[in-house]
This record gives structure tokens, C-alpha cells and sequence, in this order.
């Protein structure tokens, strides 16, 4: 029945409402408000308040980064961005979680604190040996409570099919 409906609510709409995109250059952003003013390429046309997305997804582009809009309903003041050339900030539902992780330096310091764990492990190990000498079953004990200490493994984290 909602497939029907939408299947002819599409047919009623065929022809009603043409998708518009233009071309613009953006000239100002204003990020609290998530909108910008731009100006035609080709027909110098002034669009203001044009939305830099609806929430989930909002583009920060770059001052004079060439963008393309597009007007909703056919209703010339209302528009959003589609695209812009050059992007300041990507932002993914109000940048609540932070920044994205860089990969590369998440693994170097991870590896530092691997590296750091390896050294500390060593040098107690050999401490608990000098100990184990005078105090026999101590090393021992030792070496039974770290003998199950892993690692970061850090060679599957990386989604390639997301990069940045």
C-alpha cells in the first residue's frame, strides 16, 4: 500500500517540480547558524542563508571554494550544499564524538606505550630474578602473573573503505 502510494505520489510530482543545481562561489560562512552566502558563477545571482547541511552531515567550506547548491521545490531562497571544492570541516551529527583519529599517529603512540610495557615487564622480571635468589618462589610468581599479558594488536583497526 505506502509503495503505491509513493509510486504515484512520484508520478503526480513528474514534471511539477524540476531539480535545480547552480554553480556559486562561496563568499561567507556563518557556522553557528550551519549556512553561507554565495554568489553565481556564471550569473553573479546572490544566494544567502544557503544551508551547509540538515544535521547529520554539515560542510564548512573554504572562503571563494567553488560549491555546487541545490534549490529545493524550484523555490530560488531555499537551497543547500551539495558540494564544495575545498572543505574547512566535515562534520558528522554536531561533532558530538570529536575528531576523527588519524590512524598512523593513534599506532605510533600505542606502540610507545607497547615498547614502554616490553621494558617495564623486562626490568621487573629480572628485578623478581635478583629477589627469587634471596626469596625463593617470588620471581615465580611473578612470571605465572604475567605470563598472559598481551599486547595492542593494532593490525586489523583500519577500515580502508573510509579514508580521509
Amino acid at each position: 500500500m505506502a509503495d503505491e502510494f509513493l509510486l504515484l505520489f512520484k508520478r503526480h510530482l513528474n514534471g511539477k517540480i524540476k531539480a535545480t543545481m547552480r554553480w556559486v562561489v562561496c563568499k561567507s560562512v556563518n557556522w553557528s547558524e550551519k549556512t553561507m552566502d554565495c554568489i553565481g558563477s556564471g550569473d553573479d545571482l546572490e544566494y544567502w542563508d544557503v544551508a551547509l547541511g540538515f544535521g547529520s552531515v554539515d560542510t564548512k567550506p573554504v572562503i571563494e571554494s567553488d560549491c555546487l547548491i541545490a534549490i529545493l521545490e524550484g523555490h530560488e531562497s531555499v537551497a543547500f550544499l551539495m558540494y564544495a571544492n575545498e572543505v574547512e570541516l566535515l562534520q558528522f551529527n554536531g561533532g558530538e564524538n570529536g575528531g576523527l583519529v588519524i590512524n598512523s599517529k593513534l599506532k605510533t603512540e600505542i606502540e610507545k606505550t607497547n615498547n614502554s610495557v616490553k621494558q617495564l615487564k623486562q626490568a621487573t622480571s629480572t628485578a623478581m630474578a635478583a629477589i627469587n635468589a634471596v626469596v625463593p618462589g617470588v620471581g615465580a610468581a611473578f612470571e605465572t602473573a604475567t605470563a598472559g599479558m598481551q599486547y595492542a594488536d593494532l593490525s586489523g583497526v583500519e577500515n580502508e573503505k573510509i579514508t580521509h
